[in-house]
């Protein structure tokens, strides 16, 4: 990071794209910090962006996007109305995360996206040291305890985790010379792994790794790994004080069924709009359900949060950022990174069936950052799934 701070000195930030690619490095660092920096950077960055025209037209370039920003203003009116203060908070968090990250991805080029990652790889192992040092001073009075490093709980760094494996492996495929500083960044991330004891970081680790070498048609090295985590898992099941976590299945399975009834009861109570962010705590009071702030599981707590009119605006949105990536398959524009993104969901998506870590903005702001080569040199298929004009001049327009 020095180094790139130094350039810029050097440079006195002459140009916009300096001042851009200078945002979005530090954006990557704050990310790594602690929560607290993260919403910081998002806030600033949120706010000066929808401040100047010439940013704001850009991020608001993006396919959809004012539909979804449209739409995320209904959070904040859902959660007055149901005096979900918490939930208040967390959609202005919402907000800025959104408007961020469509910001770096109108700024994003092939350059700044392989220098973000590598800001991130060299991040997470700072990341690693500290989950450490938390671990070795707690084991004396708490061995089971679960270092959270920078990201306030274990599963979210977990989290950070299993998406930080996909782009060491990612760099390794596009950066050939510093190939083993990659593995390495990865071997140090699976010790921070084990450290969280997450097995649902666990298995959707090894999902979005089996998807990213399949597409990239590594077959024999799929096939290895495979073998490799089978040998895990009969290991464990064997000898289960090497992942104490195991034993713990049964319960934790029981309290996600409990949250997941919870979660419904408040679903069939408000269908359409939900009851606002982080919604499930304010359930949990009401019909005396296992306490905590989210539902454990991303469909769940979607319909929860933003009823089904959020559930069906979100899902388009998804929709039609997947044709894009689609449009870059079958068109050839950044196959690698496309091959990222899709595993990296993969990941996300297995993980989203029993938590729901991707709604935090450490973690959702590291999963911006990867989708945000979408519009790297795919200007001109963007406009294939451009929403059209719906005005009464176009629709009834006489033919000549």
């Amino acid at each position: 990071m020095a180094e790139h701070i130094q350039a810029f000195c050097r440079r006195r930030l002459r140009t916009r794209e300096d001042v851009d690619y200078f945002v979005v490095l530090c954006l990557t660092v704050s990310v790594f910090l602690s929560v607290y920096t993260a919403v910081a950077a998002c806030a600033a960055i949120a706010v000066a962006t929808m401040m100047s025209y010439e940013r704001r037209r850009r991020a608001l370039a993006s396919p959809h996007a004012k539909l979804l920003l449209g739409f995320l203003l209904v959070p904040f009116f859902v959660s007055a109305m149901y005096d979900n203060i918490l939930g208040l908070l967390a959609s202005f968090a919402l907000y800025a995360v959104v408007i961020c990250g469509l910001y770096v991805r109108s700024v994003m080029t092939r350059r700044l996206f392989a220098r973000m990652l590598d800001l991130c790889c060299q991040c997470s192992v700072g990341c690693f040291v500290l989950a450490l040092v938390q671990k070795l001073a707690a084991y004396p009075s708490a061995p089971d305890y679960r270092p959270v490093s920078t990201f306030t709980n274990a599963n979210y760094y977990g989290a950070i985790v299993e998406v930080m494996l996909l782009i060491c492996l990612y760099r390794c495929v596009t950066n050939r010379p510093a190939r083993k500083w990659y593995l390495a960044a990865a071997c140090i991330n699976l010790g921070g792994l084990y450290l969280t004891g997450s097995m649902s970081s666990a298995a959707a680790a090894c999902v979005g790794i089996l998807v990213f070498l399949a597409l990239q048609h590594r077959r024999r090295l799929a096939v290895l790994f495979c073998i490799g985590a089978a040998g895990v898992l009969v290991l464990i099941t064997c000898f289960p004080f090497l992942f104490p976590r195991v034993e713990s299945v049964d319960v934790a399975w029981d309290q996600r069924f409990s949250i997941w009834q919870t979660a419904l009861r408040a679903i069939v109570d408000h269908p359409l709009f939900g009851q606002g962010a982080v919604a499930y705590h304010r359930a949990a009071i009401q019909y005396g359900g296992y306490m905590t702030y989210h539902s454990h599981n991303l469909l769940i707590d979607l319909v929860l949060n933003f009823g089904i009119a959020g559930l069906l605006v979100i899902g388009y949105y998804a929709f039609q950022q997947g044709r894009l990536l689609l449009l870059r398959f079958r068109n050839r524009i950044g196959n690698t990174s496309n091959v990222l993104m899709v595993a990296a969901l993969s990941s996300m998506l297995v993980h989203g069936v029993t938590d729901v870590t991707v709604f935090w903005p450490q973690t959702g702001m590291l999963m911006f950052f990867i989708l945000s080569s979408l519009s790297v040199g795919a200007e001109f298929l963007e406009r294939e799934i451009e929403p059209r004009s719906l005005t009464i001049s176009a629709a009834f327009r006489l033919r000549p």
